[in-house]
């Protein structure tokens, strides 16, 4: 008894001390995915576990795939040493692989992907009220990282998917969305970035309404003196539910040149509900589109 107690002891004062923490110092992030909160110079011991099937078997372990281990047996304890996990495999006695637990170490720098004045780190947008949203990022230069894990979830349970699209951002589709209801708590976004055997995480909190961009206005003649906006095929319906406010301006520009909507060299700007609008010969005419009811984000520009 007085040696269990003189061990506890001597525990607790070497994780107080700070050169070997354990208790509250790696979490599971996925299956077979363990995150390790570690500083410089700070040491954290990681049980693994192969499989509950093979207790009491003759495992042999390796790190990285190329590292054998001296620990062996179906339980071991790794030490991490300041930010350099690893991906630890176990074999059986015939070397046949089992399975294997990726340890990633996480620090609290943010280096992965740049943030941004107007945007911060990840930018979310929703081209309607259909509960799907979009977020993108940039990453840094100097970073050649992905996507570790995305969790999405709302306060008091969510049915929220996840995944990544070709270009490696992330899509989401909340199944429990209901236009027509008031939003009540707002979506809780965090995604673990990788690079190499470090992670970094970022988080964004949003309702639907407030990343609502429309995508870009379509536009055709009419006559030489008149044009009509349409919404686009993507936005939600019906219309007068979900209605838009369009602004309009005309600048001038060279026949050809690249006109740019964003300069502020308009002869005319105002905003309007209508969707046939009257043109001046010899202007270019610029046009987008937001929700009229919310302060969110405006389309593109078209012209």
């Amino acid at each position: 008894m007085f040696f269990l107690l003189l061990s506890a002891l001597l525990f607790l004062q070497s994780s107080a001390d700070g050169s070997i923490k354990t208790e509250e110092s790696y979490w599971t992030l996925k299956p077979n995915v363990l995150v390790v909160n570690a500083n410089v110079g700070e040491d954290v011991n990681v049980p693994l576990i192969c499989g509950e099937a093979y207790e009491g078997e003759n495992i042999t372990w390796t790190r990285n795939g190329y590292e054998n281990l001296d620990a062996q047996g179906n339980r071991i304890v790794v030490t991490v040493e300041g930010w350099m996990g690893g991906n630890y495999s176990c074999f059986s006695s015939e070397g046949s692989y089992l399975n294997h637990t990726l340890v990633l170490a996480q620090w609290t720098y943010r280096k992965f992907i740049k943030n941004t004045p107007e945007k911060g780190y990840i930018d979310c947008s929703s081209n309607n009220y259909g509960g799907s949203f979009k977020c993108d990022w940039k990453w840094d230069r100097n970073r050649n990282g992905h996507v570790a894990h995305i969790k999405a979830t709302r306060p008091g349970g969510s049915n929220i998917s996840c995944s990544l699209d070709s270009n490696g951002y992330v899509t989401c589709l909340d199944h429990d969305y209901c236009p027509y209801a008031e939003e009540v708590e707002r979506i809780n976004l965090t995604i673990y970035f990788r690079s190499s055997f470090v992670v970094e995480s970022y988080n964004t909190k949003f309702y639907i309404m407030d990343i609502v961009r429309p995508d870009m206005v379509p536009i055709s003649r009419i006559n030489k003196t008149s044009i009509e906006v349409k919404y686009p095929h993507s936005w939600s319906t019906p219309s007068s539910y979900f209605p838009l406010t369009f602004q309009v301006k005309e600048i001038r520009c060279r026949k050809h040149d690249n006109c740019d909507c964003s300069k502020l060299n308009s002869q005319e700007i105002f905003f309007t509900q209508s969707q046939q609008l009257p043109v001046t010969k010899g202007m270019t005419v610029c046009v987008r589109a937001r929700d009229e009811f919310c302060n969110s984000s405006w389309s593109d520009w078209n012209q």
